[in-house]
């Protein structure tokens, strides 16, 4: 596992992702069952929805065993027909969970799967309010004032300074907002405020993800502000 993500967390939205789902699917079979007015039995149901919830969680294939498996549990369980009872109580009550999980994935506080830098300390972030002013790379046939300027005193450009590095993406929102950053063929995710260590051609790099504005994201690399463009 990458030493960027919190084992911790990582395990408890596990835990909370069965769980919602387990519940969710027992709730809607349980009303499904009682509108069509089929016969049942809670401790075999309550088994069917943990089994199906249990190989959802598993990554690729695990929704395609899941749905027999439950079309087949309801059909044991009630007695009905596979066809189209089963078949109906299991699809509608999967579209309804899977409807209210993707409300709460977008509405509910998501926990920082992120842990910070452990060699951050060896960074001086402190003084990046006095960083000088960082300009963006413009596509333009003109030579700006700026160019005369000596090379020590020029602001440093986008991705000039680990060239390795480029932002891939941008989500969540103001309070929670995660970037991509891709450093060769590896990606690294890191939430805002929080910052990490990445591989470069160059050697190891303190990342750190300043802040946002509109399609630009402010990190801090080797305790430089630089401001990159969304790719």
């Amino acid at each position: 596992m990458p030493d960027h993500i919190n084992p911790t967390a990582l395990a408890i939205g596990l835990v909370i992702g069965f769980t919602s789902r387990f519940v969710l699917l027992l709730v809607f079979l349980r009303i499904m069952i009682l509108f069509q007015k089929m016969n049942f039995t809670w401790l075999p149901l309550v088994g069917a929805a943990f089994l199906a919830a249990g190989l959802d969680m598993v990554p690729m294939v695990g929704h395609y065993i899941a749905v027999p498996v439950l079309y087949l549990c309801i059909w044991k369980i009630t007695n009905c027909e596979l066809f189209p009872d089963a078949v109906f109580t299991v699809a509608l009550s999967y579209a309804l969970t899977y409807m209210i999980t993707l409300i709460l994935l977008a509405y509910a506080p998501m926990p920082k799967f992120h842990t910070a830098s452990t060699q951050e300390d060896n960074f001086n972030f402190d003084g990046l309010t006095n960083a000088p002013a960082v300009a963006m790379a413009q596509p333009t046939n003109e030579v700006s004032e700026a160019t005369t300027a000596p090379a020590a005193s020029a602001a440093p450009l986008d991705n000039k300074i680990v060239p390795d590095i480029s932002v891939k993406g941008l989500s969540g929102g103001a309070n929670f907002a995660l970037v991509t950053i891709q450093s060769g063929k590896k990606d690294y995710v890191i939430s805002l405020g929080e910052g990490t260590t990445i591989a470069t051609a160059q050697g190891q790099v303190s990342v750190r993800f300043l802040g946002v504005s509109g399609n630009n994201v402010t990190l801090a690399v080797n305790g430089q502000a630089v401001k990159y463009s969304v790719n």
